[in-house]
């Protein structure tokens, strides 16, 4: 039997950048869902558990660390490995990130798309 495969949920409002991820991580042969707002990042979290959230910070109506403590304060999503992605590198919004226990924090100036799937399939790696 095969494999179930890993599941990514992006939360992205950028939509080149979000369509570029999903592609990128089905190529690699992951499942995704996608959301570009935190209310439907949080309607697709009712009904799905990913194995990894890809989260922005700022998005349109409720921002990201909002979904982020959502998703901690929810018991059955508490320990979800959630990986920041955003255009912030405030020195405040990491802190307060890494403080939510966030597996990672990048700054999308800094990174390539390539570079954010091999970080993807690190973490997807080491939470199996």
């Amino acid at each position: 039997m095969a494999a179930l495969k890993k599941m990514i949920l992006i939360v992205e409002d950028e939509e080149g950048l979000r369509e570029a991820l999903k592609l990128k991580l089905e190529q690699a042969d992951y499942e995704v869902l996608a959301a570009s707002t935190g209310e439907e990042a949080l309607e697709i979290l009712k009904s799905r558990r990913p194995d990894m959230v890809s989260l922005d910070i700022l998005l349109p109506g409720i921002n990201g660390l909002e979904v982020l403590q959502k998703i901690r304060d929810d018991s059955k999503l508490h320990n979800l490995p959630v990986i920041i992605l955003s255009v912030s590198g405030s020195q405040e919004k990491i802190q307060q990130a890494f403080s939510m226990n966030v597996v990672d924090y990048l700054i999308k100036s800094e990174h390539k798309i390539d570079g954010i799937i091999t970080k993807f399939k690190k973490i997807l790696g080491k939470h199996s």
